[in-house]
């Protein structure tokens, strides 16, 4: 996935207070439990007005829909339980009025996971599993967090959109995900509409004079999610991905955060790059799709 480069300045946590306590609510407390299922319901939160449209609540599901992205991954009902048939076929109705395929998305568990020939019953197969990630150590090396720099105007904004795509390109045997030209002005938006608040917040590496990587951290609900993070081929093997993740991760420590965390495919790249710099994948999530 993406990941956050963050300024390693405590004092100024101080005068930031203000703006930070608008990117979390009350929600989840210091210390408290938040099941995986409370995470992800927090995490279609987090991407509302960014990669998700809006969130259309209904008893039985909370479905993600987004106008200009038909991918499933931005189209999903999220449930808890398993559906009854009076369920399934609210959903599909909803789905087809917002004219997207249906896509049903849980956490890897057996109670749900145990009812897939139910599911296979009603013509869904499995398009894709998540790998959810956190990150669980205490102690996190410093020393190169000067060759961060925060986006905060639109000229840095900029400069970081263009790193970003160059970082992601098609064909890169390190980035399963494409090229991300498609997703450039949501970024931009989502900047504009939520990076006063440090809802969003977005950083460059530099190498130098030369911006190399870029990352970015999503705070809501206690919830820190990073995303957004690439390096350019040409400084890779040099620790810029490294030192992006783990900026993002100390900076979400600091704003008071309960979970650090991204999402990768379980067997990619990505997903054995962060396990080595101390990430665990505390479960999965299941998306399928309506044939």
């Amino acid at each position: 996935m993406l990941y956050i480069p963050f300024l390693d300045i405590i004092v100024s946590m101080v005068t930031q207070e203000n703006n930070d306590s608008m990117a979390k609510t009350d929600k989840i407390e210091k210390g408290g439990v938040l099941s995986n299922y409370d995470f992800l319901a927090a995490y279609q939160n987090l991407q509302t007005g960014i990669e998700f449209d809006e969130l259309i609540k209904r008893s039985s599901a909370t479905v993600s829909h987004t106008a200009k992205n038909a991918a499933p991954y931005c189209n999903f009902a999220l449930i808890n339980k398993m559906l009854s048939d009076e369920e399934f076929s609210e959903l599909e109705h909803l789905f087809s009025s917002l004219e997207r395929t249906p896509v049903i998305y849980f956490e890897n568990k057996p109670t749900l996971v145990k009812h897939l020939d139910r599911f296979k019953k009603r013509g869904y197969e499995k398009a894709f599993e998540d790998s959810w990630m956190f990150y669980e150590r205490d102690v996190i090396d410093k020393s190169r967090f000067p060759q961060v720099k925060k986006v905060d105007d639109h000229k840095s904004l900029e400069v970081f959109l263009k790193t970003w795509d160059a970082s992601l390109q098609s064909g890169d045997p390190q980035n399963p995900y494409g090229s991300v030209k498609g997703y450039l002005d949501n970024y931009r938006q989502a900047w504009l509409k939520f990076g006063a608040s440090n809802r969003v917040q977005y950083f460059i590496v530099y190498d130098g004079e030369q911006p190399v990587a870029t990352a970015l951290l999503h705070s809501f609900e206690g919830v820190g999610y990073i995303s957004n993070v690439g390096s350019l081929q040409t400084v890779r093997g040099r620790g810029f991905g490294k030192l992006a993740t783990l900026y993002a991760v100390k900076r979400s420590q600091q704003i008071g955060n309960i979970v650090h965390s991204l999402s990768t495919e379980e067997g990619s790249f990505p997903n054995e790059f962060y396990k080595r710099i101390g990430f665990i994948t505390r479960f999965t999530g299941i998306g399928l799709t309506k044939q």
